[in-house]
């Protein structure tokens, strides 16, 4: 991943994913942020990162923010900035996006450790993802300075 932020290929939405509302379900919002995550860590560890090392992620930790709806027949994107990482972990910033405009319908802000899937224990990133994730972070640092909505916490004003 050479470019600031990575953008996925339109994601599917299934019918399945809308609720009563008719509208798609809050889960199904980070189901296609699931995704999209997906395909980004894909560009930084490979296809068979599994496969060939035994390593993969697992999700730490969420903040999400539901902006807008998300409808059956809208066109969804994904748009991954990797904001900052060590050792063992992964902080990124995805916001789903809608269409020629790229409307903003959802954020997510979360955490991703590096675990052995054999012993399920965190373990270090191997160096050359380590490299590649610090190069994504570098890349990606001026675009993530303008997200005015990382880092925010769950809270109702007073007033």
């Amino acid at each position: 991943m050479t470019d600031a932020a990575f953008l996925s290929p339109p994601l599917e939405i299934e019918e399945r994913f809308l609720d009563y509302n008719g509208h798609v379900n809050m889960a199904y919002h980070l189901v296609l942020a699931d995704r999209a995550l997906d395909l980004a860590f894909e560009e930084i560890k490979g296809g068979a990162y599994l496969d060939e090392r035994g390593l993969t992620t697992f999700a730490a930790e969420m903040h999400v923010r539901y902006l807008r709806e998300i409808n059956l027949g809208d066109e969804v994107r994904g748009r991954v900035r990797f904001v900052d990482s060590d050792a063992k972990r992964a902080l990124w910033a995805i916001e789903l996006v809608r269409g020629d405009e790229r409307e903003v319908t959802t954020t997510v802000e979360g955490v991703s450790l590096s675990v052995d899937l054999a012993t399920r224990k965190v373990t270090p990133f191997p160096d050359d993802i380590a490299s590649k994730l610090a190069a994504a972070v570098r890349n990606g640092a001026e675009e993530v300075a303008r997200l005015d909505w990382l880092g925010r916490r769950v809270a109702m004003s007073k007033g």
